[in-house]
């Protein structure tokens, strides 16, 4: 706290003034009263000593008649209270007057210090004399020639009171003194500290105006002259800023005036750049629309096209045939790989390319890579090889489909320019903090090598090396541009290094998380994100009364998905456009609905939503419906779900893929009645399964397995409390969650218990869902139960 300059002086004057008066005063009080206590005992001694002379003979001659006079005679001593002679052994021979005490004897150590020996006591002061009698002494080595032989005692008491009465009226009297000379110091310091704090406060208000704008204030101090010379100074000064100002005021009128007319200008040119703005605005959205319909229109009809070759390679073909099929095939997939290139370089420069951040498996997504590639490296007799250190974890927090992505880029070029030899990927952990792992992925080919001005080049779109001067190889040249910006996206950084005729390296390097070992789940791979090459997905076929409608404006995607649903004994119904769709919807009922995104006059989001509201209006149990779309961008993952569908399935379409789909929302017949009697004769835990999904890594399973079991009672407990509450929605999305998780661990009995709970959750009827959900606790109970211990011999 900042005390002002009165508080200041006044302190200044009164604490010297206080602390003296204070420490005077203590003194001298202190003084007096030890004078008035020194004079009782001064008194007390002088009394004592002369009636314990005075009674030497009485004591002697034990004359208690001469003793008792002389001890009411002490009484007329002043402050005198009592006296009275003892024996030497203490007791009493004549005594007058009041006692407070008793007599006690003193001792020898007593009176080896004091001749008389006083003591305290309430009100009163004893003194206590020893009565002696002096004898001539024969003994020559004696100091002296007389000893003193104890005869008696004297006591004497002296009361206190008046004393203490003086030593109140000393204590009131310096009291009043202090006080008085306080008041005078106080009276003049407030003067003093309100003649110079009332004149600067003044000053400090006058201030204050001015610094707020009222440059007319004026002050009019008469005080000390130093105060006087500064008031002068601040009237100057705010004279000074009056002008100031009024001059100032002058200059912006004529510059608002100015600048009036400038904001005239700079609106017009405003409304001239909004109008550009829009332009560029609605250029950049036709620009977008351009590249969604490009996507669609292309892959369409390609899709429809890989689609029919895979159909046709399944049919008896002779050698040549054969040939012009596969060079047909090698040229879509071409194709396909540049229109993709394409688009993610489009969504790169217009900053919409979107990242995800969940659990995966880097060994499995290196795994992934190895296997695109292993019929291209096995026809040209190279050697792929992976080089993954332990210290990577097997699990970590990242992108994976962008880092496959990269991947796959890199590993593609190195077989590209490899004639023969070995294409290593080397995985190694370059840096690692508490939260975070930089983690570097290096592509190592015993190819044809780059020159430096080849590899300036490398990095820039629609450029490609070369293997010779006579040969160019096929593709964009977008790859590395898009890998180098997918890795900058992720917190790292993408290089080469390599020379003419030697190995080239092309390495790059990404962040990721560091896994906490919270709850295993993969939600990208669960349902929106269900295009992974399944290999749980085991070989059946599907039977139901009730047909699939597959939605789609072009007659070559009707009937391509038309022929691979019946090659799996599922009856098809076809639409050519939303509105018949929404026909034959409102007549009858389906199993599955696979519906196109991009139609005319009403688009697939559209009439999803309008069946969502007919299940609603009629009661009707929900229908899985799958999108499908030819646009591969993950921003639209969530449009697809915020209208109503459950799934997508890309264009071209993969039968593989497909199979996912219709394994995941379609239960077979041998799952359709499940009850308490009849359990389902799955294992709870298959261990060759589990080490097949964890890409035949044993650890990695029993760690899959392990976390899977660790959340199990909590799963259990939420799914039947979700139950309860009858919020079949909420049920459907919590069980999904689990089935997830199940993909991925060996547990055939769990997953099958979770995939038809799941399936039941869309009646929303209690009474059909509850069988499901008793098979799923008991399922969830056996597996519970099991050790998780491989056998021996995995």
């Amino acid at each position: 706290m900042k005390w002002g300059i009165k508080h200041q002086v006044l302190l200044l004057a009164l604490v010297p003034t206080i602390s003296l008066s204070l420490l005077l005063g203590i003194y001298f009080i202190s003084t007096r009263l030890q004078d008035l206590e020194e004079t009782l005992r001064s008194q007390g001694k002088a009394i004592a000593s002369r009636f314990a002379h005075a009674g030497e003979y009485g004591v002697f001659s034990h004359n208690k008649h001469l003793l008792q006079k002389l001890a009411v005679s002490s009484l007329l001593e002043h402050e005198t209270e009592g006296m009275a002679f003892y024996s030497p052994s203490g007791d009493e021979i004549a005594a007058a007057g009041k006692f407070t005490t008793g007599f006690s004897m003193p001792s020898e150590e007593a009176l080896k210090k004091a001749d008389v020996i006083i003591k305290s006591a309430p009100n009163a002061m004893v003194f206590i004399v020893p009565i002696t009698l002096l004898k001539e002494n024969n003994d020559t080595h004696s100091r002296s020639s007389q000893t003193a032989t104890l005869i008696g005692w004297l006591k004497l008491e002296l009361e206190t009171g008046s004393i203490h009465s003086r030593q109140m009226q000393i204590l009131l009297n310096s009291g009043l003194i202090v006080l008085l000379g306080l008041s005078i110091s106080g009276y003049y310091a407030f003067y003093i500290a309100r003649s110079i704090s009332n004149p600067i406060s003044a000053l400090a208000h006058a201030v204050e105006k001015i610094k707020k704008g009222e440059f007319n204030t004026r002050t009019q101090v008469s005080a000390y002259q130093e105060i006087a010379v500064l008031g002068s100074g601040i009237n100057t000064m705010a004279e000074a800023l009056e002008n100031a100002h009024q001059k100032l005021l002058d200059k912006v009128d004529q510059a608002t005036l100015s600048l009036r007319r400038s904001l005239e200008t700079i609106e017009v040119q405003n409304i001239e750049l909004d109008i550009s703005k829009r332009i560029a605005e609605n250029a950049n959205r036709v620009k977008s629309e351009f590249l969604a319909d490009m996507s669609h229109e292309i892959r369409t009809p390609l899709g429809g096209v890989i689609g029919f070759v895979n159909l046709l390679k399944k049919t008896e073909l002779n050698d040549k045939q054969k040939e012009y099929l596969a060079t047909i095939q090698k040229t879509t997939h071409s194709l396909l790989t540049i229109l993709n290139d394409i688009l993610d370089f489009s969504k790169i420069e217009a900053g919409k390319l979107r990242f995800e951040y969940a659990p995966m498996n880097l060994r499995l997504c290196i795994q992934e890579v190895f296997e695109l590639f292993a019929t291209h490296v096995h026809e040209k007799n190279i050697l792929l090889i992976p080089l993954i250190y332990e210290e990577i974890p097997s699990l970590i927090l990242g992108d994976a489909l962008r880092i496959k992505q990269i991947i796959t880029n890199l590993v593609s070029n190195a077989i590209k320019f490899t004639e023969k030899g070995t294409v290593v990927v080397q995985t190694v952990l370059e840096y690692e903090t508490l939260s975070h792992l930089t983690i570097r992925v290096s592509v190592i080919d015993t190819g044809i090598g780059l020159s430096v001005e080849e590899q300036k080049a490398l990095f820039k779109a629609f450029n490609q090396p070369k293997a010779d001067p006579n040969q160019k190889f096929g593709g964009t040249g977008l790859g590395l541009v898009i890998s180098k910006k997918l890795a900058e996206h992720m917190g790292g950084k993408i290089g080469v290094v390599s020379e003419p005729g030697k190995e080239t390296t092309f390495w790059f390097t990404f962040q990721a998380g560091k896994y906490t070992g919270s709850p295993l789940v993969f939600p990208q791979r669960a349902s929106i994100e269900a295009q992974i090459q399944g290999n749980d997905i085991p070989s059946f076929s599907i039977h139901s009364k009730l047909p699939v409608l597959i939605v789609d404006d072009n007659l070559d995607n009707l009937k391509l998905l038309s022929i691979l649903l019946e090659q799996l004994h599922i009856q098809t119904k076809t639409a050519e456009s939303g509105e018949e769709a929404l026909t034959f919807f409102r007549k009858e009922d389906f199993q599955l609905i696979f519906m196109d995104i991009r139609m005319p006059h009403m688009n697939g989001m559209e009439a999803t939503q309008m069946m969502r509201a007919i299940e609603t209006e009629q009661n009707r149990p929900r229908t899985p419906i799958i999108a499908l779309t030819a646009n591969v961008f993950p921003e639209e993952k969530k449009t697809l779900i915020a209208a109503g569908m459950d799934d997508y399935l890309r264009k071209p379409i993969d039968e593989t893929v497909l199979q996912n789909i219709l394994h995941r929302w379609i239960v077979p017949a041998t799952q359709t009645t499940v009850s308490q009697t009849s359990p389902p004769t799955l294992k709870a835990i298959d261990w060759e399964l589990a080490k097949k999904l964890a890409g035949n890594k044993l650890d990695l399973a029993v760690e899959l397995m392990e976390k899977l079991l660790a959340t199990l009672p909590a799963e259990k407990k939420n799914i039947n409390q979700v139950f309860e509450t009858l919020d079949w929605e909420k049920l459907r999305d919590v069980v999904h969650k689990l089935h997830g998780a199940c993909c991925y661990c060996g547990v055939p009995e769990l997953k099958q218990a979770t995939q038809a709970l799941e399936k039941a959750t869309q009646s929303a009827s209690k009474e059909t869902i509850q069988p499901y959900l008793k098979t799923f606790n008991r399922a969830v109970d056996t597996l519970m139960a099991l050790p998780i211990e491989p056998p021996k011999g995995y």
